[in-house]
């Protein structure tokens, strides 16, 4: 197992994706839906609060220039059949306003890796990577709405 880089995770995103500081570039329902669990200090499942359904896996870190492999996260998302993205974000000169503790962040580069793996990255302000998970969301919830069951006509 390699070393550890630095001694002090950033904790940067995680407050970033906190209800209280998302909510500047979402409405406060969408800022509330916005659950997620940190599954190794980077890697991210959003998931459906009340059913605690996976919807999406997210490799997060800090930008330093990386391409940033996430072959094991991308192998977990096609055996889950959920969306997959590396989110690497650049932090802002200043703090989060919600937590002064932890700098803001000022973009994201990211890279959807499942389905369709996109080759380049796509830079994102943090209120267009805000909505985007909404969106992402939105699309797994429609999704898992229709539960059919293996002796349905159907199967």
């Amino acid at each position: 197992m390699r070393l550890e880089q630095y001694d002090v995770r950033d904790r940067a995103y995680g407050v970033w994706h906190r209800a209280q500081s998302i909510s500047r570039y979402l409405c406060r329902d969408q800022a509330e839906s916005l659950t997620m669990v940190d599954l190794d200090s980077v890697l991210f499942t959003e998931y459906d609060h009340s059913g605690k359904v996976p919807l999406a896996l997210v490799e997060v870190a800090r930008d330093i220039g990386q391409e940033k492999p996430a072959g094991v996260m991308q192998h977990l998302a096609k055996l889950a059949n959920v969306p997959a993205y590396v989110a690497l974000y650049t932090p802002a000169a200043t703090a989060n306003p919600s937590s002064p503790n932890w700098d803001d962040i000022e973009s994201f580069r990211v890279r959807r890796m499942w389905p369709r793996p996109e080759a380049g990255w796509r830079v994102l302000t943090p209120a267009q990577w805000a909505r985007a998970l909404v969106q992402i969301r939105g699309w797994q919830m429609r999704r898992f709405e229709v539960r059919e069951a293996a002796n349905d006509e159907r199967f």
